[in-house]
């Protein structure tokens, strides 16, 4: 009965994600046309920061109650889910080239790179845990050089006001729907008998990402593919440079040798592909065939990966 009502309320929260989704990025896009934003800048903070949101909140709650190992578990988990799921669904889906700014993968890359440096020696440290807080200063610095703000008055306020209005109500949605499918996932999860570290690679990280998931397939039903490339450049940023301070200045904890060995290779391999699929949208003529290939890939060894983590291989 127990694990029966949890499926329930995990399905209600999906719901709640799903509809705050489509609300967050209809008028999110909106905002940045009255503005005179680009979409991929929208992805890259607006939407990367409101779907980032319960990844952070996952890492103070853990922090907190003494559970580095998932807070962890939960940053480095939602980075693969982020790629290998979500960006694999998008490949899938697109038809046309996305002009990136290349230079905001560099951020992207380097805090994949401080995450193995710090990881190696099993400890986050401080000097670790503010390289990270440099490396977001860096992305906002790289952003405002890349994507430049010109005001746009030919949107009516009513109108600016309402959409501002209704997407904070759609990311509300977003944050609410994902906390509950997380508190619902992790209370399966341990009925199983699942170890904390599993739990933050898997359900909750999977949760965590579902907010992704949503503001994605949305904006790739409306054809917005630079959002989708900015949101999951932003998301992975994100993701670390607030998760992964809040484990070194306030947890204390030894961190699993298997984490670099397993969890963060892989990581690492899909950020190569990601940043070379990501320049290949921008740089080379489009090929369809390149990123359904590319797409099943990803969405493949996604499943590969959760099914040997949950020892179904």
């Amino acid at each position: 009965m127990e694990l029966t009502l949890n499926i329930i309320l995990l399905i209600a929260g999906i719901t709640i994600l799903v509809w705050g989704a489509n609300k967050f990025v209809d008028h999110a896009s909106v905002i940045a046309k009255h503005l005179g934003v680009g979409d991929l800048v929208i992805g890259l903070t607006l939407i990367a920061a409101g779907t980032s949101a319960p990844e952070v909140f996952v890492g103070i709650s853990a922090v907190l109650n003494g559970n580095e190992d998932i807070a962890l578990g939960t940053a480095i988990g939602s980075n693969i889910s982020n790629i290998a799921l979500i960006f694999g669904v998008s490949c899938l889906y697109f038809n046309a080239t996305s002009k990136t700014h290349l230079w905001n993968l560099m951020p992207f890359a380097l805090t994949v790179f401080l995450l193995g440096l710090t990881l190696a020696d099993g400890t986050i440290s401080f000097s670790e845990s503010m390289g990270f807080v440099g490396l977001f200063m860096l992305f906002m610095y790289i952003l405002m050089k890349t994507d430049g703000v010109s005001h746009d008055e030919s949107s009516e306020v009513s109108q600016f006001t309402k959409s501002l209005f209704l997407s904070m109500v759609g990311l509300v949605g977003l944050i609410a729907g994902a906390n509950i499918s997380i508190i619902y996932a992790e209370s399966t999860a341990l009925l199983l008998g699942i170890s904390e570290l599993i739990i933050g690679l898997t359900i909750i990280a999977l949760g965590t990402s579902l907010p992704e998931l949503a503001a994605t397939v949305a904006a790739l039903k409306k054809g917005k593919h630079q959002m989708v490339v900015g949101n999951i450049i932003g998301s992975n940023v994100l993701n670390l440079v607030f998760v992964i301070p809040i484990i070194g200045f306030f947890g204390s904890v030894q961190l699993s040798p298997i984490v670099m060995e397993r969890d963060f290779s892989i990581l690492a391999i899909l950020s190569l592909a990601f940043i070379l699929l990501a320049i290949s949208l921008t740089k080379l003529k489009f090929k369809r065939s390149l990123y359904m290939g590319a797409g099943i890939i990803l969405v493949s060894s996604y499943l590969l990966y959760i099914a040997v983590l949950s020892g179904i291989v």
